[in-house]
């Protein structure tokens, strides 16, 4: 994979002069598999993490032995974790996971903290990334504590690209809601009951989008 085209594409980055970008460009090319560990909680921070393709998934582990998805880090956005942890010196408070063949480089934790002294357009867009990626978590809790768990998986189905047929688990919904493996099968099941979708090993197929999207919009 030739990476320095990979680089220089990167919105974020693009601020960046040419000699920071070559200096990205030759770092060592990472290669995931779908389900990599990136990142786990309590781990120190070596440098930002820019994905070039696919997605890392965010998780945080909570008490009673559950987990639930904070947000997804792909080739357009931060990992704010990583951010964080960057500027204030801490650990991951969460993990990370790929979702998908991953390529990424690392951004050494002196070169991110030189450009974020010295560059006010890449400054900018990285605390404008962790204000954005606030409003939304609030927006996660809001939606946890009020809306119906229907309604959130009618909304998680039709927000999956490649069309109607989804190559996802249940527990790989569940975690994203925040809640339970047996619920989210439940819940399917009784859309496959209405015909809203098709339930396979692996894999959901949506037989009724319009529905789906009306079960979504029910706020």
């Amino acid at each position: 994979m030739n990476i320095t085209p990979s680089v220089l594409s990167q919105p974020l980055l693009q601020s960046l002069p040419p000699q920071v970008l070559q200096q990205l460009s030759s770092q060592p090319l990472i290669e995931l598999p779908s389900g990599t560990q990136v990142f786990e909680k309590s781990s120190d921070c070596a440098g930002l993490p820019i994905i070039l393709t696919g997605s890392v998934r965010v998780f945080k582990h909570l008490a009673n032995g559950r987990r639930i998805e904070l947000y997804r880090v792909t080739p357009s956005e931060p990992c704010i974790l990583s951010l964080g942890c960057l500027l204030g010196g801490g650990q991951y408070p969460a993990s990370g996971i790929t979702f998908g063949p991953t390529h990424m480089i690392m951004m050494p934790s002196g070169l991110f903290l030189e450009c974020m002294a010295s560059h006010a357009a890449f400054r900018t867009a990285m605390f404008r990334a962790l204000a954005d990626r606030l409003v939304n978590t609030m927006e996660l809790v809001e939606e946890i504590a009020t809306l119906r768990l229907d309604v959130r998986l009618a909304a998680a189905l039709l927000a999956y690209e490649g069309g109607t047929q989804i190559a996802v688990t249940h527990q790989q919904l569940a975690d994203e809601l925040g809640t339970v493996r047996e619920m989210i099968s439940r819940v399917l099941d009784d859309f496959a009951h209405q015909g809203l979708v098709i339930l396979g090993r692996g894999k959901i197929q949506i037989a009724d989008p319009a529905r789906l999207r009306a079960l979504a919009g029910a706020r």
